[in-house]
């Protein structure tokens, strides 16, 4: 039997960890496979914790889906080494890792939704402005953040940018508030916590000249529960 690992980000402290399992159980809750939840960053459930407790029960295969939305450091470093050192101490495991969430084809429709969602009465003179987490190392989550941007079907010019990273929304945010009557920002975050509140607190200290309309971020919108399933079926192990 395989088993199916989701990885999340988590916190080393506090319960954000519970928090975020109890977000995911609901959105899975109609769901007919099994997954345990492992958390890059915990103390208790952490992603080599989890994997060996299940080896310890006789699993050898797992599909592993990293609840990340682009490919940074997370994704290119950390998971794949977390696995190879489980795999060096057990070798008779087998393991795939799955494409980031955000490259999946209906992340587009929900990012699409979120816009779409904005009411302007005035529809000309608007601009989207997408903000992902974005690294100074590792700028492949760059890449996709910009092809991903190249799939939406808008009419608005879209500007990509990021927390983290050379194309951070603070380098340009507030002149690209004096080009446009209106701008549409829609965080490509997991869900409306800690980063999310990093991006509106830089965003309050801008000199934004005209309207913003903040998005919610992904949310753990219905559709995410789609991708998820997507991305185990793409796994052959």
């Amino acid at each position: 039997m395989v088993a199916n690992i989701l990885v999340a980000h988590g916190m080393r402290k506090g319960d954000q960890n519970k928090a975020l399992g109890e977000f995911i159980d609901r959105l899975l809750q109609d769901e007919t496979y099994t997954y345990e939840l492992a958390f890059i960053e915990s103390e208790e459930k952490s992603v080599e914790h989890t994997i060996i407790n299940l080896i310890e029960k006789g699993e050898t295969q797992f599909k592993v889906v990293p609840l990340l939305i682009f490919s940074a450091m997370h994704y290119i470093v950390d998971i794949p080494e977390m696995l190879r050192n489980i795999k060096q101490a057990h070798p008779n495991i087998t393991y795939e890792i799955s494409a980031p969430l955000g490259t999946h084809p209906y992340m587009v429709d929900l990012v699409e939704q979120r816009i779409n969602d904005v009411d302007i009465k005035e529809e000309s003179d608007v601009a989207v402005v997408l903000i992902a987490h974005g690294s100074f190392s590792y700028t492949k989550a760059h890449d996709e953040l910009k092809e991903f941007s190249t799939k939406l079907k808008q009419d608005k010019p879209i500007y990509c940018r990021t927390l983290y990273g050379d194309i951070t929304f603070k380098n340009d945010l507030d002149q690209l508030s004096r080009q446009y009557h209106h701008l549409i920002v829609v965080p490509m975050f997991l869900y409306d916590g800690r980063l999310v509140n990093k991006v509106k607190g830089f965003i309050s200290e801008m000199d934004i000249a005209n309207e913003l309309h903040m998005t919610p971020s992904i949310n753990f919108d219905p559709i995410l529960k789609s991708i998820i399933r997507e991305r185990l079926k793409e796994l052959t192990v």
